[in-house]
């Protein structure tokens, strides 16, 4: 494996801890993990957010 597919693999998986809400705080050192992770951190935000504002507005779909 080349370091283009780890460092997908790595912001895959980091992505993938942020929009569940966990993370492997033994990968935090890696850059490209930790731009996966945040980007799920946001990604898991927005819909909450959005959820949010839709309940707010008695909008239940």
């Amino acid at each position: 494996m080349d370091s283009a597919d780890s460092a997908l693999r790595a912001y895959g998986e980091g992505r993938a801890d942020g929009a569940a809400g966990r993370r492997d705080e033994t990968r935090t050192g890696d850059p490209d993990y930790r731009a996966g992770l945040t980007d799920g951190e946001v990604e898991a935000f927005e819909a909450d957010l959005l959820a949010a504002i839709r309940r707010a507005m008695g909008d239940e779909s």
